[in-house]
């Protein structure tokens, strides 16, 4: 049967779903590989100890500010604002940075052994990129878990008189420590509500080293 306009819709069609489907398969592909990256690379434990742990960081940094703050004397709003995130930052930043060169360099000896033992150049293999990409989401995370909480617990400021903002800071930086602790009791099993509370004891002991340092330092 000769070609005729009959046959040019079902080949229109065709071209065009495999055009439509082309970003979609792109996008699984990738994602396919990352999560297989994830798996090769065993980064989900060690990405979620050094959120918990640096999250904790940067609200009871955080509440530390606030509290010497306060106590200080300090009734500038915007005072307080400038100085939490220039210590998130710096948070942020250190934790990044020593995250990625730690992690790189225990990585990359792990590497060298495994191509000693098996006398082979894993060099262009999935588990050297399996490496890199640990490397990277373990630095990301190292360094932005502190600047969210710290900025979380900063925000009120923003909106509040420094007064009210000073009180609801604190209060937002005790729910960020119980909510954590939360997090690590659904890890560790334990129970929620102990795991919130004795998290949230750390931020007491911070509130009452302040008060002493006020009362130890103050005229």
């Amino acid at each position: 049967m000769p070609a005729g306009h009959g046959d040019a819709p079902p080949c229109g069609r065709y071209v065009s779903s495999t055009r439509q489907a082309t970003p979609k398969s792109w996008l699984r592909g990738r994602f396919d590989l990352l999560r297989r990256y994830h798996e090769v690379s065993g980064v989900g434990e060690i990405v979620r100890r050094y959120f918990a742990m640096n999250a904790f960081d940067g609200v009871l940094t955080t509440l530390g500010v606030l509290a010497g703050g306060y106590f200080g004397g300090v009734r500038d709003g915007h005072a307080i604002v400038v100085l939490g995130l220039s210590t998130a930052a710096a948070m942020g930043i250190s934790g990044s940075y020593g995250a990625y060169m730690t992690e790189r360099a225990e990585r990359r000896r792990a590497l060298h052994e495994l191509e000693e033992s098996t006398l082979f150049s894993l060099k262009n293999t999935g588990i050297a990129a399996a490496s890199r990409y640990a490397t990277i989401v373990i630095a990301a995370v190292d360094g932005l878990s502190p600047v969210a909480a710290a900025i979380v617990a900063i925000l009120p400021f923003f909106f509040l008189s420094a007064h009210d903002a000073y009180y609801v800071g604190a209060a937002v930086a005790f729910v960020e420590l119980f909510l954590l602790g939360v997090f690590l009791g659904r890890v560790s099993r334990e129970r929620l509500v102990w795991a919130g509370a004795k998290l949230m004891g750390a931020g007491v002991v911070s509130l009452v080293v302040s008060l002493l340092l006020k009362e130890g330092f103050g005229r």
